[in-house]
């Protein structure tokens, strides 16, 4: 029996009782009913998914065996970016949520991915209440409509945007990807660009999800000197940087990248302790000048946060990539000029570091890490 899929264009006419007042963001509506029309059409096609259609109103009582809701996001900074997914936090939502993610994140272009229920309203979400399901339920913010550049992207990807929540789907329920249509070439080449859009490239952006496991990265450091560092360390580390990377939605991948670059795989001596230095913060050659930190934790959050600052303009930023900024800078202050200098790793070379190859280096030590299978 084909399982049965809501699929919600959020702020389409008729609203829920109480929402009536909230129309979103402009062009929102038109935007999540072309992506919602289009997925549902994919879902039918299928023949494993029954497509349920549901305008902003859901009544109590809809029985469906997953729920997808379609948002953008709207701002008053034209420079707030990214997108992101909501959800009530049990693992079999967590875990679409995730997929869904990971197929976004793939299409070339896409938005940098904010982190995962970033407002009350996401992991509250009205839709939640009123469906019946044993399955999942995520919201999905395709990103912002009132950032000029993500508001293009996104009506020029419904089809891609579609075909990656179908994937998502069908990978939850064990089916694997779409191979092969009636378009075959077209979904040949989306895959090929899916796959490249992995790489890390020195205009790649520094928020998004991680471009390959954390397995992966502590395979690869293992195998190469690591200093004072024992096996056990290198495995918290790689933790500690994925943990507090992903709750702010940067790359892990390319934090770690820079931490490798910056501290020759832990062997350099600010990185050693008592100093625990990850980055260089601070370190500009001289004897005995750069900052020490007295754990791990402390040295990590330092960094993403700083790494964060440099990726976000002020006034951008949700509650938690501020909280981790504020605590970053107290430590070290990052001239007003340098927030957002960065949404790319371009944009460190010449401010992070003086070297015109830095960002150049740090995608090559992040693919290196890519192909250490």
């Amino acid at each position: 029996m084909p399982q049965r899929v809501l699929v919600q264009a959020g702020h389409q006419r008729p609203l829920q009782p109480g929402h009536e007042g909230q129309t979103g963001a402009p062009g929102e509506a038109e935007l999540v009913t072309r992506i919602q029309r289009r997925l549902l059409r994919l879902l039918d096609q299928d023949g494993n998914f029954r497509g349920v259609p549901m305008p902003g109103r859901i009544d109590d009582g809809v029985a469906v065996d997953a729920a997808i809701f379609l948002h953008a996001d709207g701002a008053a900074n034209p420079s707030a970016r990214g997108f992101s997914v909501g959800f009530p936090n049990f693992e079999v939502n967590r875990k679409l949520a995730m997929l869904i993610a990971e197929e976004i994140a793939r299409i070339p272009g896409a938005p940098p991915r904010r982190p995962d229920n970033n407002t009350v309203d996401m992991a509250q979400y009205y839709g939640f209440s009123h469906v019946e399901t044993p399955g999942p339920e995520v919201l999905v913010e395709h990103g912002f409509m009132t950032n000029p550049d993500e508001r293009v992207w996104m009506n020029d990807h419904v089809e891609e945007i579609a075909r990656a929540e179908l994937n998502a789907l069908r990978r939850f329920f064990g089916l694997g990807p779409v191979e092969g249509t009636t378009n075959g070439g077209a979904v040949a080449r989306r895959h090929i660009a899916a796959v490249d859009s992995q790489k890390v490239m020195v205009g790649s952006p520094l928020l998004g999800a991680a471009r390959a496991p954390a397995r992966r990265v502590t395979r690869h450091l293992l195998a190469l000197e690591h200093g004072e560092y024992v096996d056990d360390d290198i495995r918290r580390v790689v933790a500690l940087y994925y943990k507090t990377a992903r709750t702010v939605g940067l790359d892990p991948l390319v934090v770690v990248a820079q931490m490798v670059l910056e501290t020759g795989h832990l062997t350099s001596f600010w990185s050693q302790r008592p100093r625990r230095n990850m980055a260089g913060i601070g370190v500009t050659g001289e004897p005995g000048v750069g900052l020490s930190f007295p754990t791990l934790p402390l040295a990590v959050r330092a960094h993403v946060g700083r790494l964060l600052a440099y990726a976000i303009p002020a006034g951008a930023e949700s509650f938690g990539q501020r909280r981790l900024i504020n605590e970053a800078l107290a430590v070290r202050p990052l001239p007003s000029s340098l927030r957002g200098a960065a949404p790319t790793l371009k944009g460190l070379a010449g401010t992070w570091a003086a070297d015109l190859d830095y960002a150049k280096k740090i995608a090559g030590v992040a693919n290196r890490i890519r192909r250490d299978e």
